[in-house]
């Protein structure tokens, strides 16, 4: 076979591979992320709201977040963005506000 076939076939398959490759992970980690999802899990939407799951149904593919305290919205389950994940020891936050620090400068 001529050799610019071949470079042209594998740059083709390398090409395929890295636009590809990607996409796979991003959705096995999507997948991953909503089995590990469940009631009294934080979640964040697509559009930004953030709450706790207060009922979950993936047969009926909807679930229900709590964004403040007696107010729950419903979701489907695809418009769940991502979970939150919760900090496992808080660390003390810098006293000095961003005005005082330019004060000082």
């Amino acid at each position: 076979m001529d050799p610019q076939v071949l470079l042209t076939i594998g740059a083709v398959v390398v090409l395929l591979v890295l636009m590809v490759l990607p996409q796979w992970q991003s959705r096995r980690r999507r997948k991953q992320q909503m089995e590990a999802m469940g009631v009294g899990s934080e979640v964040m939407t697509i559009g930004g709201i953030i709450g706790k799951i207060t009922y979950l149904n993936k047969d009926e593919n909807r679930a229900r977040i709590e964004v403040a305290p007696g107010v729950e919205m419903q979701f489907v389950l695809n418009a769940i963005g991502q979970p939150i994940e919760q900090p496992e020891a808080e660390t003390p936050a810098d006293e000095t506000s961003a005005d005082e620090k330019s004060e000082e400068e």
